[in-house]
């Protein structure tokens, strides 16, 4: 657990004690007032539009026993340590807390989409056997990984830390931090593709992860995916390789599947074991991200009745083809983020899912560069191709979607754009009737759940 004296603290993270006991004991780390105990660690961030020392000078909170900080303060606090970057001390006692429960094994999760999908199927998969701990929410940057590290008491034996990137050298820090044994990419698509020049610096740096590894760690990869080639690359020779995925050439692959009322079939292989499983999830992606979930459980010695067990009542993280279902009418609220992969899954899993009529309600792909314009008439063309009976579209670059349908021969009464998102849940309510099934996908900025919530106004 995080249990330590001032002194350690101030040595790990290379400040001055300004003030305070160096024998104190200090329990917990936080960089937000609001989430504070008595034995915390306040640690004083800044960024571009924001600056935590105001918060220590103008809102002094007398539950904050220690601050770390880079800048002079007027509030007298009982410990003050003082360093030259609050940023990279936090990052640095994640690292010493790291290293002091070395015996708890971390498996680091990254990839272009799925990546928090996959860390629950995981986490759902091996709570079944080992003590287990996960990232909460999206905390999977450089100050996100620091603050989930914090958590390990020493006791769990596992933990699944999920790690995001939109630039290089950015998985290299967190793995520093981290130190997984475990490396597991779900796949390398176009997100985020405005901060690289192509897809392959986007593998590249998502390939990070890999190179973190040594002997005796494992690295689980996406055979099905064509940037797979160049993470290879990456590997240390000493580091074992598992594939998976819908290739008979991957170590574990679905040979078959079908959708059901409640979920979806399966038939897994691996070696000379083939059964079939199902699992309350829908879409072929998230048939990726449990074969991925699987891949890793089964190198950890996981039984086989354990994993098939726990595959029936998968809980996801909110927003991510989660299913709601009002009145008789399913909805997919997949809205925590798009890129033009993930949004063409969320089309395919709306196809494929029993029901009436099928409506796609899109937003805007953002963080997509040049290509963006391109990629939502892409998105457009493929919807007009996958009989779906209307599509809604809103955002400026959701306009492109729309356009592109019209393009492809899709029925001008089965296209609408709206500029409000307000007016979406209106003509919802008009057209949707028993057994429909409603889509709403789109990146995060859009928050396309208000759709949902709108329409649930009034409702019983």
């Amino acid at each position: 657990m995080f249990k330590y004296s001032v002194k350690e603290i101030v040595k790990a993270v290379n400040g001055k004690l300004i003030k305070g006991n160096q024998n104190e004991i200090l329990t917990g780390v936080s960089t937000d007032t609001r989430k504070l105990n008595d034995e915390d660690i306040f640690v004083a961030l800044k960024g571009a539009n924001f600056n935590a020392h105001n918060i220590l000078n103008n809102n002094p909170e007398k539950n904050i026993k220690a601050v770390i900080v880079e800048e002079n303060i007027e509030i007298d606090y009982p410990i003050i340590i003082k360093v030259d970057n609050t940023t990279e001390a936090l990052q640095e006692m994640a690292k010493f807390h790291r290293s002091n429960h070395s015996g708890v094994k971390i498996i680091g999760i990254t990839g272009s989409s799925g990546k928090t999908s996959t860390k629950d199927i995981l986490f759902s998969i091996l709570k079944e056997k080992f003590k287990v701990k996960k990232s909460k929410g999206n905390l999977n940057n450089h100050i996100g990984v620091p603050l989930t590290l914090f958590r390990i008491n020493g006791n769990e034996d596992i933990f699944i830390v999920e790690m995001g990137m939109s630039n290089y050298g950015e998985i290299e820090l967190l793995c520093e931090i981290a130190k997984p044994q475990i490396g597991l990419i779900t796949n390398i698509g176009r997100a985020h593709i405005e901060f690289f020049d192509s897809v392959d610096d986007i593998a590249r740096a998502k390939g990070e992860l890999l190179e973190s590894l040594g002997k005796n760690n494992l690295a689980v990869l996406n055979y099905d995916n064509k940037y797979t080639e160049i993470l290879n690359n990456l590997i240390n020779e000493e580091t074992k390789v598992q594939y998976f995925g819908f290739d008979k050439k991957a170590d574990f692959y679905i040979n078959d599947f079908n959708y059901l009322k409640d979920g979806m079939e399966f038939e897994l292989v691996n070696n000379n074991f083939s059964s079939k499983f199902k699992t309350n999830l829908y879409g072929k992606h998230n048939l990726y991200n449990i074969i991925a979930a699987i891949t890793v459980a089964r190198n950890l010695n996981l039984e086989w009745s354990l994993i098939k067990k726990a595959l029936e009542q998968i809980n996801l993280t909110g927003l991510r083809s989660e299913i709601k279902k009002i009145r008789g009418i399913k909805f997919i609220n997949d809205c925590y983020n798009a890129n033009p992969a993930s949004m063409k899954n969320a089309i395919n899993m709306l196809k494929n899912i029993a029901g009436n009529k099928k409506i796609a309600v899109l937003g805007d792909m953002l963080e997509l560069g040049e290509i963006k314009k391109k990629a939502h008439k892409e998105i457009g063309t493929y919807v007009a191709q996958s009989s779906i009976d209307y599509l809604i579209t809103t955002g400026e670059l959701g306009k492109h979607i729309s356009e592109a349908a019209l393009e492809s021969e899709m029925n001008i009464d089965q296209v609408k754009h709206f500029k409000k998102k307000e007016d979406i849940s209106v003509f919802l309510k008009e057209i949707v009737d028993n057994n429909d099934i409603v889509l709403l996908k789109g990146s995060r900025g859009m928050q396309m759940e208000s759709i949902y919530q709108e329409f649930i106004k009034d409702k019983d």
